[in-house]
């Protein structure tokens, strides 16, 4: 392991390079949670830009404390792509807010504006997760949406960060899953048939192609 790899204690993932993106595919909901496990459950050393399309940026702040509650959240930004408003955050965390989910303009701007925010506090790693593609995906045509994975993909091998784009399959055509996976440096599926959550990776070295099961 390179002291610049991006390691996930308690989860059976071998520490991925720095500037590279990850596709997390499953139900919107348990996708979503295992995302947040990606980002959050790290180095509390790295800083965190979590984009949301569907969770307002105070509800994330919050759900986030009491899940991660040694998470510095002087390291931590949200951009808030819901379109709602609300009051501030109770937490220290930093939120921008975007008009809508179809803005995909001002969500890469909201994005730049958080990390030089956090760089400027000192902050040298970023772990970002993009939650949810799929929910872009239904303001905006499938082109225009990998343009901008293409754009934040450069991005993120230009820092030596870590990205997570989340997508729920079963609300797409097959081709759209196939083609956002070739876009992504790996891709982890998960799933849930019993207690507990299984997950399945593809890419990043010479993992098996079956399904483990984890703590979430």
């Amino acid at each position: 392991m390179s002291s610049d790899d991006f390691g996930f204690p308690g989860l059976p993932i071998d520490p991925i390079p720095a500037g590279r993106t990850v596709l997390v595919t499953g139900p919107s909901r348990l996708a979503s949670r295992f995302a947040r496990e990606l980002v959050f459950g790290g180095d509390h050393e790295d800083g965190v830009i979590f984009i949301s399309t569907s969770t307002t940026g105070n509800t994330v702040a919050t759900d986030t404390r009491i899940a991660y509650p040694e998470l510095d959240f002087s390291r931590f930004g949200i951009v808030d792509a819901t379109g709602q408003t609300r009051a501030g955050s109770e937490t220290a965390a930093r939120i921008e807010q975007v008009s809508s989910a179809a803005d995909l303009t001002g969500i890469s701007i909201k994005n730049s504006i958080l990390a030089s925010h956090l760089k400027e506090s000192g902050v040298d790693r970023l772990r970002t997760c993009f939650d949810s593609l799929s929910l872009l995906l239904l303001y905006t045509n499938f082109r225009t949406i990998m343009r901008f994975v293409h754009t934040m993909d450069g991005r993120i091998a230009a820092t030596d960060g870590l990205g997570v784009f989340v997508l729920d399959p079963s609300m797409h055509e097959p081709q759209v899953t196939y083609t956002l996976k070739s876009v992504c440096d790996g891709a982890i599926e998960v799933r849930q048939e019993s207690a507990t959550p299984d997950i399945r990776i593809d890419g990043f070295g010479t993992y098996a192609r079956e399904w483990e099961a984890i703590e979430l």
